[in-house]
């Protein structure tokens, strides 16, 4: 199983923070949140609460895992890519955007 992110965004230091975020939107953001919202099922239970990286609040109760088969990603990845631009590793990307 591949991952989505070469590191988890729960340990991403300050200075990487910089490196991991875009103040511009990817083409096909709205595509590949479609697909990655679209698997309801966890695939993975964890009792980790998901923190948005900026504000250090808490978003949801638990960052569980989801799976497509061949990538897993976590609730927090979903939500930072969503909201802030979390980068995403390209070979996820091009796997979703060139599904059939």
């Amino acid at each position: 199983m591949k991952f989505i992110r070469n590191k988890s965004v729960n340990k991403l230091t300050e200075e990487e923070m910089k490196a991991n975020f875009s103040a511009v939107e990817i083409d096909g953001k709205q595509e590949i949140l479609k697909y990655m919202k679209s698997f309801s099922e966890p695939f993975a239970f964890t009792s980790q609460p998901v923190i948005d990286k900026f504000t250090n609040k808490e978003i949801e109760n638990i960052n569980n895992a989801f799976s497509d088969g061949e990538y897993t990603w976590y609730a927090s990845e979903i939500y930072h890519f969503e909201k802030y631009n979390l980068k995403l590793n390209a070979d996820f990307i091009e796997h979703v955007l060139n599904r059939p």
